[in-house]
């Protein structure tokens, strides 16, 4: 009994990892330009109406201006 256990928990672990590993990173897939539908913008993360304070409108993107220079 305590076998089926541990390889229940084995499968299931060698199961999630495969998942992961074949999963597209999630940042690159955000950061598709077709992520938002018009008239959102992609920035930081999320789709804006807007771009907030500190991000240079790109059309569709909102990138982060450096404020430091």
């Amino acid at each position: 009994m305590l076998r089926l256990i541990t390889l229940g928990i084995i499968l299931t672990a060698a199961v999630m990892i495969a998942v992961a590993l074949l999963r597209p990173p999630a940042l690159r897939a955000q950061q598709e330009e077709s992520y938002c539908r018009p008239p959102l913008k992609f920035a930081s993360g999320a789709c804006v109406a807007q771009c907030p304070a500190g991000y240079e409108d790109r059309g569709r993107t909102c990138a982060f201006r450096s404020l430091s220079r």
